[in-house]
């Protein structure tokens, strides 16, 4: 079986967050180890998942972002606050770099993402602060003590170079703005959300207007018991009302 679909943007984040928040990697760590959720877009639709799914009561993702592009009518406040869940429980008190030093093996990180080279499974993040951001303490725990770092990315951040030539053309003394720095962890797109459930799904187009801007077109094939599956998730996700709506 064959069939396309069309994602909105902000239907592409609730999907990555329906599937992470049912990935055994991501409930592992939220319940016997230590989870953290960088302040971002699509984390906060993770965290709108996850929350109920621990008993940790509901989530306004509206304010959950941080060093995002957005337009005028975008009127919340952020709270910019990483979330840290240890064994189940929530540890408000902690954020990614105060957690930092604890974390070790068996411990996940997800990270947004600013830019993704789907054909090499690589992510990279725009970097605003002087002494590198979050990326610092990303760094030490994954480098230094085998922390796992997942990148959940939507489709529409892609682009055609890898990021480690992106990286030298926009860090290069003579560029001026934002720094960009390659992520080491591995991107989770909407099509690793769809192929959790059985199918193969491939990126077939993109584009659109009248609140479809940036709105993608997936090929999905697979069995019929895939497609069951597949189809199940996606009602959860159509008709998801843009971010801050």
């Amino acid at each position: 079986m064959k069939k396309q679909i069309l994602l909105t943007p902000s239907e592409g984040k609730r999907l990555i967050a329906k599937a992470l928040a049912s990935d055994p990697r991501v409930l592992a760590a939220a319940k016997e180890h230590t989870l953290v959720l960088g302040c971002g877009t699509t984390n906060g639709y993770i965290a709108d998942e996850l929350f109920p799914a621990l008993g940790l009561g509901a989530f306004d993702k509206n304010k959950y972002y941080s060093g995002v592009f957005m337009g005028p009518e975008l009127k919340s406040t952020p709270t910019q606050h990483d979330i840290v869940i240890r064994k189940g429980a929530l540890l408000p008190e902690h954020d990614l770099y105060t957690i930092q030093p604890e974390l070790e093996s068996g411990d996940l990180i997800l990270k947004g993402a600013n830019t993704l080279y789907l054909q090499g499974k690589e992510a990279g993040v725009m970097i605003g602060n002087t002494a590198f951001g979050k990326l610092s303490a990303i760094c030490i725990a994954v480098y230094g003590r085998r922390v796992q770092l997942v990148l959940p990315v939507g489709l529409e951040k892609r682009v055609d170079s890898p990021i480690r030539e992106l990286e030298a053309f926009v860090n290069d003394p003579e560029n001026s703005g934002l720094r960009l720095a390659y992520a080491p962890g591995a991107p989770y797109t909407e099509l690793d959300a769809l192929e959790s459930t059985g199918v193969r799904a491939v990126l077939l187009g993109g584009g659109g207007v009248g609140g479809y801007e940036g709105s993608v077109i997936l090929g999905l094939e697979g069995t019929t018991e895939a497609f069951a599956k597949a189809d199940a998730l996606l009602a959860q996700v159509k008709g998801e009302p843009r971010f801050g709506f």
